[in-house]
């Protein structure tokens, strides 16, 4: 996720009206009606849509509607004005709101790890395990600052090496590895497998590089959580049956996000799905853990998005999330 940069005034509240219409809602979600705005459809929110289209959220007495903003700061101004519940955000977009003068609360889990692997069509790059095998490569990726660009810059960094990276929009490193324009290029699946189906290799992985890692959640204001926490835990709980959906019933879900994603054949879902299980990048819960919020709130602070290491505490709710995993309503049994 891209992190937020966020323009209050004019701007929002032309965003807040134009999703109001689109959710048929304004202003505080009723009883029951949830507004989730995210930036746009990505594999990698599986959860959300398997909890939608699976009939989760409805179990939980709720009426869901996804909407698509564009962005992470539109998504977030969203919530900020009222026109969505929740929004699907990088959780420390809340941190860098809140010392703006906006407070937020990061409440869910939905990717647990950095989910970017390093890929090439170059039959000579080896396997990665050390780092200052990067040495003489250049790296596509997102632009700075993004998470995918930070964590790239820093295994440079970390090996002592000067960073060789090459930025690129969504939907061009495969194509900046075809011309040559870099050596490896960092993508996200479903891109890899689609890649790798092509002749790519993977060749390094963030999962297993950076351990858990808070990279996207859902997030809402203080208000609506003050103002109607059945309404959160709700939601939080069609969330974890998504989770549990997942890791459970596998077939039942490729089928969902093949609906999605008309695009993708079932070899290539299956495999993409299979990498994000494999490697815990969908999480088996929803609580967001101390040490993934840290490490992603330190990115932040090192990148000077955020002025100094924020207290948990002030931007992460755990207790609802930790109230839901722990609830038998809330767990898929088979």
């Amino acid at each position: 996720m891209r992190p937020c940069r966020f323009r209050p005034g004019v701007e929002l509240l032309v965003l807040s009206a134009l999703l109001a219409v689109a959710s048929g809602a304004c202003g505080p979600a009723q009883k029951g009606t949830v507004t989730i705005a995210q930036s746009e459809d990505f594999f990698l929110n599986a959860p959300l849509y398997v909890a939608l289209d699976a009939g989760l959220f409805k179990q939980q007495q709720l009426d869901v509607a996804i909407v698509s903003t564009g962005d992470d700061e539109k998504t977030w101004a969203a919530v900020l004005g009222g026109s969505a519940s929740f929004g699907v955000v990088d959780p420390t977009a809340v941190a860098v709101s809140g010392q703006r003068g906006q407070p937020g609360r990061a409440i869910a889990s939905l990717v647990n790890r950095v989910a970017f692997w390093g890929i090439t069509f170059r039959s000579d790059v080896e396997e990665i395990k050390d780092l200052k095998k990067l040495d003489g490569y250049t790296v596509a990726t997102f632009p700075d600052p993004s998470t995918a660009f930070l964590l790239q810059r820093r295994m440079f960094t970390d090996a002592g090496l000067v960073p060789k990276i090459r930025p690129g929009g969504l939907g061009t490193h495969i194509a900046m590895l075809e011309a040559k324009q870099a050596d490896i290029a960092l993508e996200r699946e479903p891109n890899v497998t689609q890649a790798v189906k092509r002749g790519a290799r993977v060749v390094y992985g963030m999962p297993k590089l950076y351990g858990d890692f808070a990279m996207t959640g859902l997030a809402a204001t203080p208000a609506l959580m003050s103002s109607d926490p059945s309404l959160v835990r709700r939601t939080l709980c069609g969330l974890q049956l998504g989770l549990d959906y997942i890791h459970k019933r596998q077939g039942d879900t490729l089928t969902i996000l093949l609906k999605r994603f008309p695009g993708l054949d079932l070899a290539t879902a299956e495999d993409a799905l299979k990498r994000l299980i494999d490697e815990s990048v969908v999480p088996t819960d929803i609580a967001i853990s101390q040490d993934a919020w840290l490490k992603a709130i330190d990115l932040r602070v090192k990148a000077g998005q955020i002025d100094s290491a924020v207290s948990v505490a002030s931007y992460l709710d755990t207790a609802v999330a930790g109230d839901v995993k722990a609830a038998a309503e809330c767990r898929l049994q088979k």
